[in-house]
């Protein structure tokens, strides 16, 4: 984790900056478990549609996902507070910070209506050459692209 997250004492990762990029999602019947909240493995599920609606606005409207571009190596999330059904939920993401093959996302799902952060994830993902099969440098024109979408330099 980079020096640009602050982690209060309860551990949480805290992002250092406004999001720019919010994902509304809708949740399902079968996102619910028995005890009438979402079940702890559907965040990743929802925390993955914000990540195809993030890079898909950092590329300009367009991927080409038939040649993965990145892969999630490390996902560390903190449940803080149940969901349910009725509540209205987004995903919010955001680039924490690029090294040379790898970079850092952090997102939560938070109730759009109060803004309670109700789960916190940060996401290590390295970029891949999907031929070589091999991690490749993260290139300058998906550096510049992602700088531009946040505002700020990475």
């Amino acid at each position: 984790m980079s020096d640009n997250n602050k982690k209060p004492r309860n551990g949480i990762v805290q992002a250092q900056f406004p999001f720019r990029c919010s994902t509304p999602v809708q949740l399902r019947f079968s996102d619910i478990d028995m005890l009438g909240h979402v079940n702890n493995s559907r965040y990743f599920e929802l925390f993955d549609l914000a990540k195809n609606d993030y890079f898909t606005r950092v590329a300009g409207g367009h991927l080409e996902w038939e040649r993965p571009p990145v892969m999630i190596v490390n996902i560390n999330c903190d449940y803080l507070s149940q969901t349910t059904l009725q509540e209205p939920v987004e995903v919010l993401t955001q680039v924490d910070h690029i090294g040379d093959k790898s970079f850092v996302l952090i997102q939560q799902l938070v109730n759009s209506d109060t803004r309670e952060v109700k789960c916190s994830c940060a996401v290590t993902m390295v970029n891949f050459d999907p031929v070589a099969r091999v991690p490749a440098t993260v290139s300058q024109e998906w550096r510049e692209a992602m700088a531009a979408f946040e505002g700020r330099e990475l």
